[in-house]
């Protein structure tokens, strides 16, 4: 339960989200959920539906809760029930467009399906109506309403008032179904595509959000007296809108970015809802914080009385648009302000679309703006009667200015949060210095670590606020501060605006570095050299500014960052620029932005000129060479001949490969090109290899690698670069060796550790690529992994590498992924400079373990979807079996590591190394095998399948059912014990899916 009850007091509505949120995934209300909504409003509480379905279907998954009595907003607020049930909206299609969707539908019933909702009735147009109630019932509804469907003749009915379409096709057929669709619905509705599968076409300026407010104005309640739960994007517009935004545990990351809290799933004990209604209920009946939320709001109330602060925006571009959503968006539910916000945009097509359709599709495509936006092209009357006037231009700002100057409010703000610098001789001035001067108002600035598209999708991003005035400073903070955008506060506006205006000259050397691909190394380097260096200007010429508060705070250090890795304009086009430097800034502008030029390039030629006037070139090299560089003076790859001082170990280190199978070549191919190139390794790797006789001639399998460059036995047809050489004494090959390479069959790593104990470096490191070593004790159900094994024998850290990669497809450098999982944060950059390449791309994490057991237990799941493919199960079939197994395989890890994060299922080691084991790996493969002829046992099918590779999976999941027994989990885990009872030929493999509620 939340324990916030003096914000929750202050809730009078809760808006639930109905699938993934109230349902489960069967499509049933959790348990305890009708009782937990009745306790709810008998405290005095009103409970609403808010959903993507009709209220008819709605009314068939809710059975026993009385919707049409109830408020509630359907259809993404196409209809909204009031309190008893009566009906405040139903917004319907033109029948224009039905008539076009008509038309389009009969040439197209090969292709696609259209579903019409028209009140409680559907209508399908489709191929047959027996087709028609098919694609309803298994795509739509599982228990319809009324289904009326086929549309066979030439001349069908079409309803007359329908609420909304919904087009139904393959994904394989979107590319071409969506922009005929879009073609027919332009200017006449909104359409989104919502599923892979569907395209949803409703009036304009539908959304959640917008039939949310219809019902709180019925009700006479205000955004910031309601709570909203979901789990989707599709609730992203609601979460954003209310006081108090939750999302459910099993929400997608973005709903969780913009939620003040975070529920239980709705699969859990209790549910999310329930654990909320009962939170709300709490607070409700809790007198003495009653008695609290009753003060604050008399108090707020009287605040507002007093008049509500009034809002403008002058917005360009995405990052404009962007900032006008996420303040038309506060402006919802505080009180403290007035509701509208009028927007000055230079294009009158920009404001007609705003205006009529809620969207910017230039700038902001696919995002709705809030429908308190009022765009205009008059920027006198944007500002007029405004308090606050937030400014987001660039090259228009001047002349903008000069149409405001004496047209706004004395005591007036404004708000500048777009990095402009104008040129000086002796001083610089920044934006704010100039808006104040020319509006004779006091200025703030609001600058940080803030890229449009992902601030505008509601992505977490922070800002710092300079303000000099503390009370201004307070409305702003409340203005600007969200779950997704964190503002912190200081007092001198200039600090704030100094180094997040000065930081984009750091992104072009970070886009130079992207283009000419020098590496994470150098550009680190060349990001620090430039924040150094923007330090020491801030000192040299604002000394009183010069804050080193500012330049760790947002406005610093994350803008930097940001900027130079995120995909900002100016460092995009420095990459572009870096790319083809012939081109010129004005033809690479014009083909990577939507419109005007990078301000970093005006930024550093002002900066220049700035120093070169006060004659101090020498102190700045990193600004002059930046400078020459877009100046065309220079080569773009001079911008490393600068002091930067290069990162070398004063010993190059010597790195040693453990294993010589088709996995341990093909990343003993990538490690030896990266050690032949870089600087801190030794040229030549040795690997160590199992000598054997091959072929007639009986010559060394040494001897070939060494001389032929080619595995024959295990990697045949693939060149190895000639600095790797095979040892057949691994003593030999570990002798001062730094980096330990472990990538052998799994059962040969503890007679190896034995060997080599005592010849290895007390220093060295180890990382292990061994997949799938589990040492489980089968009489106690303990477990060692192979890391944990190598550090203790050979007392040195380890580290794992696991991921989506095929063996033969990465010798043959098609690309792949992989994880490196690490503890130490200079072990793993070591690491990753040895491991990664263009074609193998390694992502980092601190979840050794994570990434060992996902790519341990990831091999039982891969036996079920051999079985699956032995037994010519469909595709859909396969899939269901490995969602399970993917859910089974982070239960158990939790159950073992409970510090384990569950975001390392999403990375390779996780989700994609299961589908690319389960659609292409060893173990697949034998298990088919198991299940054409399941008289056949393990070893034979090894012996047949894999020509002297070892199968790791029936040991494995014989050591993982071990540790499910010892601890009584079995009901837990239904998948993998049956997986095992069939390894163990038990049970049938076609009996294996029975667990999932598939019988055959």
């Amino acid at each position: 339960m939340i324990t916030n009850n003096t914000l929750l007091a202050s809730v009078k509505l809760l808006a639930s989200d109905l699938d993934g949120t109230l349902l489960n995934p069967h499509h049933e209300p959790a348990a305890g959920t009708f009782e937990a909504i009745a306790e709810y409003q008998g405290a005095g509480g009103s409970f609403a539906v808010c959903t993507g379905r009709d209220l008819g279907s709605a009314r068939g998954v809710l059975k026993g809760l009385d919707i049409d009595r109830m408020p509630g907003v359907y259809l993404n607020g196409t209809t909204v029930k009031g309190k008893g049930g009566e009906l405040l909206r139903n917004l319907t299609l033109p029948a224009e467009l039905l008539h076009k969707m008509v038309d389009w539908g009969r040439a197209h019933r090969d292709v696609a399906s259209i579903l019409f909702v028209e009140g409680d009735a559907h209508y399908v147009m489709d191929r047959s109506e027996e087709y028609a109630l098919f694609m309803h019932k298994h795509l739509l509804d599982p228990d319809p309403i009324q289904v009326k469907g086929g549309w066979e003749s030439a001349t069908p009915d079409i309803p007359t008032k329908v609420n909304m379409m919904r087009v139904i096709c393959h994904p394989d057929k979107m590319d071409i179904v969506k922009p005929q669709v879009a073609a027919c619905v332009e200017g006449l509705a909104a359409y989104a595509q919502s599923l892979p599968t569907t395209i949803d076409i409703m009036a304009p300026r539908t959304n959640k959000a917008a039939g949310l407010r219809v019902l709180l104005e019925e009700l006479g309640l205000s955004m910031a007296e309601c709570c909203a739960i979901g789990d989707s994007e599709n609730d992203l517009e609601m979460l954003q809108s209310v006081r108090v935004a939750c999302a459910m545990g099993n929400a997608v990351k973005k709903t969780k970015a913009v939620s003040h809290f975070v529920m239980p799933r709705n699969t859990d004990a209790p549910p999310g809802v329930v654990s909320l209604l009962k939170s709300l209920t709490q607070a409700l009946t809790d007198k003495a914080e009653a008695d609290k939320a009753d003060k604050a709001d008399k108090a707020e109330a009287s605040e507002a009385a007093s008049g509500g602060s009034r809002v403008a925006c002058f917005s360009v571009g995405s990052w404009g648009m962007g900032v006008a959503r996420q303040v038309g968006q506060s402006l919802l539910h505080l009180k403290r302000f007035e509701e509208a916000l009028p927007v000055w945009v230079p294009a009158e097509e920009t404001a007609l679309a705003i205006n009529g359709m809620g969207y910017d599709e230039r700038h902001l495509p696919g995002l709705r703006l809030p429908s308190n936006i009022l765009a205009t092209t008059d920027p006198v009357e944007a500002a007029k009667d405004a308090d606050l006037l937030i400014f987001v231009v660039f090259d228009q700002m001047e002349g903008l200015l000069q149409k405001l100057k004496g047209k706004v409010k004395s005591t007036a703000t404004a708000v500048v949060m777009s990095k402009v610098l104008m040129p000086g001789e002796k001083v610089l001035k920044f934006g704010s210095e100039y808006v104040s001067e020319v509006l004779g108002a006091n200025a703030a600035v609001l600058m940080g670590g803030t890229l449009a598209a992902d601030v505008a999708r509601g992505y977490f991003a922070e800002a710092t606020l300079g303000c000099k005035d503390e009370k201004v400073s307070q409305l702003l903070l409340e203005l600007f501060n969200k779950p997704n955008f964190s503002v912190a506060a200081l007092s001198c506006p200039l600090a704030v605006e100094l180094f997040a205006v000065l930081k984009s000259i750091i992104s072009i050397a970070a886009g130079f570095c992207d283009g000419l691909s020098m590496g994470h190394n150098t550009k680190a380097a060349v990001i620090r050299l430039g924040a150094v260096e923007l330090a020491k200007f801030a000192q040299r010429f604002y000394p009183q500014q010069s804050s080193k508060e500012a330049l760790t705070e947002a406005c610093g250090l994350t803008d930097i960052i940001a900027s130079s890795y995120g995909d900002s304009r100016t460092r995009r086009c420095a990459e572009a620029f870096a790319k083809e430097p012939t081109k010129g800034w004005d033809q690479v502008a014009r083909e990577h932005l939507r419109s005007g030029m990078p301000s970093g390039i005006g930024v550093a030629q002002t900066c220049a000129a700035f120093v070169r006037n006060h004659h101090a070139e020498a102190e700045f090299p990193f600004l002059a060479k930046v400078d020459s560089i877009c100046g065309g003076k220079a080569e773009v790859a001079s911008l490393t001949e600068m002091a930067i001082p290069r990162v070398r170990s004063s010993k190059a280190m010597k790195v040693a490969v453990l294993g010589s199978g088709n996995w341990g070549c093909a990343i003993a191919k990538i490690i030896a090109r990266n050690c032949q190139r870089r600087a801190e390794f030794q040229k030549n790797v040795p690997m160590w290899v199992h000598e054997e006789l091959i072929g007639e001639s009986q010559r060394k399998l040494t001897e070939i690698i060494n001389q032929d460059h080619e595995n024959v036995k295990y990697l045949p047809g693939v060149e190895l670069p000639h600095n790797l050489y095979a040892e057949p004494d691994a003593r030999a090959a570990v002798q001062d060796a730094h980096i330990l390479v472990f990538v052998l069959p799994h059962q040969f790593l503890p007679s190896l550790l034995k060997s080599i104990k005592g010849a290895v470096l007390p220093d060295a490191v180890a990382v292990s690529l061994i997949k799938g070593y589990l040492e489980i004790d089968r009489q106690t159900g303990s477990l060692r992994t192979g890391t944990q094994l190598i550090e203790t024998e050979l007392n040195i850290s380890c580290a794992v590498l696991n991921g989506a990669n095929v063996a033969n497809d990465v010798a043959h450098e098609h690309f792949a992924e992989a994880t490196l999982g690490c503890s130490n944060e200079a072990e793993s950059m070591v690491l990753w400079n040895l491991l990664n390449s263009e074609y193998f791309s390694v992502r980092s994490t601190r979840d050794v373990l994570g990434v060992e057991l996902c790519g341990g237990f990831k091999n039982v799941v891969a036996l079920a979807a051999g079985f699956s493919d032995g037994l010519g199960f469909p595709a859909n079939t396969k899939a269901a079996i490995l969602r399970r197994g993917l859910g089974e395989i982070a239960r158990l890890i939790q159950e073992l590591f409970p510090t384990s994060s569950p975001d390392t299922l999403l990375e390779s080691c996780g989700l994609a190394d299961l589908l690319t084991t389960c659609y292409s790996g060893r173990n697949r493969r034998c298990a088919q095998a198991f299940a054409e002829d399941p008289e056949s046992s393990w070893e034979q099918i090894e012996a047949e399948q894999l020509q002297g590779q070892k199968l790791q999976g029936p040991s494995t999941c014989i050591d993982v059912q071990s540790i499910i027994q010892k601890r009584g989990l079995e009901g837990k885990f239904p998948l993998f014990t049956a997986i095992h009872k069939a390894v163990m030929k038990e049970i049938k493999p076609e009996e294996v899916f029975n667990c999932i509620g598939i019988g055959f």
